[in-house]
């Protein structure tokens, strides 16, 4: 097994805490619009491109749904709430940000988020020198979880996928790093690892700190 040497890090419910109050959001323009809306079904939504979700969201609510601009509604009111409340990092970033930059590693993000919200975010951290590069879902043909997003990662980062670690918290995402042949910690935030995850993921760490640590003390 080779050393790794190259951080992806999926952006949403991972570095930052916007699964959250994007839930909330969601919730509140749905049912303002008459449509009931759980966190079962927000779950559905983590971690898959836009058609994706778009597809899930038709599947369950129908046409009428889009009809009533549901979505508009939704980001605007999520945009209303980062412009109130800001973004927050989530426990142990900054810390692993340090250890990977003093081991020497490459860092990247690769999001299914479009990269105007990949600027933003980072740009609200004041994270934006903190990465190599970032990758949007929209820039290559399929979204997680199929493995393009990370294939292209590594192509980008010039990095063997064999050297590459994925930090996850979806399930989607998860799949897509072992569709990839690259190894993935997960970093359990809405949803809890399934079998599938326990019996495939490289580790299930409780927070990014605990990941920053297992680089530290090299046990990767």
């Amino acid at each position: 097994m080779q050393k790794i040497n190259f951080a992806i890090f999926d952006m949403d419910g991972l570095l930052f805490d916007t699964e959250r109050p994007s839930f909330l959001a969601m919730k509140k323009t749905a049912e303002k619009a008459g449509f009931k809306f759980s966190i079962e079904t927000y779950k559905k939504l983590i971690g898959v491109s836009k058609p994706t979700s778009n597809q899930i969201l038709h599947n369950l609510y129908g046409e009428e749904f889009f009809k009533k601009n549901v979505l508009d509604h939704f980001q605007e009111e999520f945009n209303k709430t980062v412009a109130e409340e800001g973004i927050t990092i989530k426990k142990g970033a900054l810390e692993l940000l340090e250890v990977l930059e003093e081991k020497g590693f490459k860092k990247c993000i690769a999001s299914s988020s479009n990269r105007e919200v990949i600027e933003n975010y980072l740009a609200i951290t004041g994270l934006e020198d903190r990465f190599d590069f970032y990758l949007s879902g929209r820039e290559v043909k399929k979204g997680k979880p199929h493995p393009d997003i990370f294939l292209e990662a590594c192509k980008r980062g010039g990095v063997d996928p064999e050297k590459a670690l994925v930090l996850e918290d979806s399930f989607h995402g998860f799949r897509a790093a072992i569709r990839a042949n690259i190894r993935c910690i997960i970093v359990p935030d809405l949803v809890e690892p399934n079998e599938e995850m326990k019996q495939g993921a490289y580790r299930i760490c409780s927070d990014l700190a605990e990941v920053a640590e297992l680089i530290r003390t090299e046990k990767l």
